[in-house]
């Protein structure tokens, strides 16, 4: 058996501070040797040149495997096609092919207005126009919050499978035998590529809830208890995340996971803390 991949995300940083700071998590992440990193791309790409830059500027000074998150809400054919160009002539082989999160300020009809409707016809478009590239997509193993029901959603990552997306990664989520469900489900319908788990040590419980109501994603009752307990402990609350994290990634990877997918935040201390608790220290 191949041992599981490792691989850290980012965010786009608004400051030229942050961005200081973005460097610097990342070199202290890269001593890991991650498979690959990854940069998100902000709702509505709002985000879309400093994604394009940072991306390619990681693969290039690290040399390691960067790859691109590309959201369609929105954007014309045109626009996407420039920026898959841009990211195959500087050596991007990966692609996260999403619809993306409407923001605020986006009309109610903001999706009709794209040439995409949907992360599927992007998928489609890029395994077809641009086969060299490796597509990933999202999925969400206690189902997205806009799907029907869970078979629905299952039902189209199917869809997104049978268009070409090659890998899945997971939103974050802290029960595993959700999950483990999930992944089974998937297999039992064919969809045989690789679903890796998105890990999210938590180190600041507000804004993980945020995070939760917007994904779909479920805070069991017994650890919003505990974190609720030392809401005004930074310390402790990580203390309680790291150790959560560090019991989850163990038992995902004891049932054969492909790979754990870190939400780094642009911070490194928590994930270097897991990593050095299952074993996957620098």
């Amino acid at each position: 058996m191949n041992r599981p991949t490792l691989s850290f995300e980012f965010f786009p940083p608004k400051t030229a501070a942050g961005e200081a700071i973005f460097w610097q998590v990342l070199t202290q992440l890269a001593q890991y040797r991650p498979d690959f990193i990854s940069v998100t791309y902000g709702a509505g790409g709002g985000n879309r040149a400093d994604t394009a830059r940072l991306v390619c500027q990681a693969q290039q000074r690290f040399n390691l495997a960067a790859m691109a998150h590309l959201t369609c809400i929105g954007d014309s054919r045109v626009n996407l096609d420039t920026l898959l160009h841009h990211y195959q002539d500087n050596g991007i082989r990966h692609i996260l092919a999403l619809r993306g999160d409407r923001t605020p300020q986006m009309a109610a009809d903001s999706l009709d207005r794209g040439d995409f409707s949907s992360s599927l016809p992007l998928v489609a478009h890029i395994h077809y126009h641009y086969p060299h590239f490796r597509v990933g997509v999202a999925c969400y193993p206690e189902g997205h919050p806009e799907a029907r029901d869970r078979d629905a959603d299952v039902a189209f990552l199917l869809k997104k499978i049978n268009a070409g997306a090659q890998f899945a990664i997971s939103q974050f989520f802290y029960d595993n035998q959700a999950f483990f469900r999930f992944v089974e489900q998937v297999n039992r319908l064919g969809g045989r590529i690789p679903v890796i788990p998105g890990i999210l040590p938590i180190t600041d419980f507000r804004q993980v809830q945020r995070f939760a109501a917007i994904s779909g994603a479920l805070l069991p009752a017994w650890l919003v208890e505990s974190l609720e307990r030392v809401s005004d402990d930074r310390a402790a609350m990580m203390d309680i995340g790291v150790e959560v994290a560090t019991r989850q990634c163990r038992e995902l990877l004891a049932w054969g996971v492909p790979g754990l997918h870190f939400f780094a935040l642009n911070r490194s201390e928590a994930v270097a803390r897991v990593l050095a608790g299952i074993g996957m220290g620098a």
